[in-house]
């Protein structure tokens, strides 16, 4: 049961269709199958399934689910036969621990440098990270939205009107590949402050929640391009 469950990177206890497949003794199609005639509402399937994949054989994206334990319960009800029933409850004890386990960790406050942001590679690995977490919950539209609402919360302006205002200033197109690099460019302290929610929200923080924090350390990270702290591309 040890790799049955695992921990997504929001820190949160799931599974996948895929693992349900091999532990049941199914076909990866007839568990897909069998969540695909679930008749859930979209509140419920929003809050514990997600969209994911895989590679197969042939080195093809194929299609997979992943699931909280409640989505992983709605799923298996009705699967039967005593194999069927040892499963579940061997699945539902792993998530209970794993569940125990998590918020056990999530009792030590993560540890938040905030020099560290003034640095593009940490800049660029935390925007890579925030994203790929991003793609897990929702896919390429979580990922837009995401970064839409990181910029809007931050700067009042979508990404679009930030590179195209960028492209309408003068800077070069190599330095307006994203509304991201835009700012480390144009409002470095911004930038930081984007990366430093980045980090927040990958941690578990509501986006909302972690603006309303970072907004204010603006003025930190600007006092520290001040005192010569400055993003390394930046750096003479």
């Amino acid at each position: 049961m040890e790799q049955l469950v695992y921990p997504t990177r929001k820190g949160n206890a799931a599974t996948d269709t895929l693992r349900v497949a091999k532990a049941f003794g199914k076909s990866h199609k007839a568990v897909l199958k069998a969540f695909d005639s679930l008749g859930c509402d979209a509140e419920f399937n929003r809050l514990n399934f997600a969209p994911i994949e895989y590679k197969d054989s042939r080195n093809r994206n194929q299609r997979a689910v992943m699931m909280t334990k409640d989505g992983f319960a709605f799923l298996v009800m009705g699967f039967t036969g005593k194999k069927a029933a040892k499963f579940k409850q061997d699945y539902i004890e792993r998530f209970n621990l794993m569940e125990s386990e998590l918020r056990q960790v999530s009792t030590d406050a993560p540890v938040i440098n905030l020099l560290e942001h003034t640095q593009r590679e940490v800049q660029v690995a935390n925007s890579k990270s925030i994203n790929n977490h991003q793609y897990l919950i929702g896919g390429v539209g979580s990922v837009i939205d995401y970064n839409r609402k990181n910029c809007q919360l931050h700067t009042g302006k979508r990404p679009n009107e930030i590179v195209k205002a960028a492209k309408e200033a003068g800077l070069p197109a190599k330095l307006r590949v994203s509304a991201k690099e835009v700012l480390r460019h144009t409002q470095p302290e911004t930038a930081c402050a984007m990366s430093l929610a980045d980090q927040m929200v990958r941690c578990g923080a509501d986006i909302e929640q972690a603006a309303a924090v970072t907004n204010q350390a603006k003025q930190v990270f600007a006092g520290m391009m001040r005192l010569g702290f400055k993003p390394s591309q930046l750096a003479a």
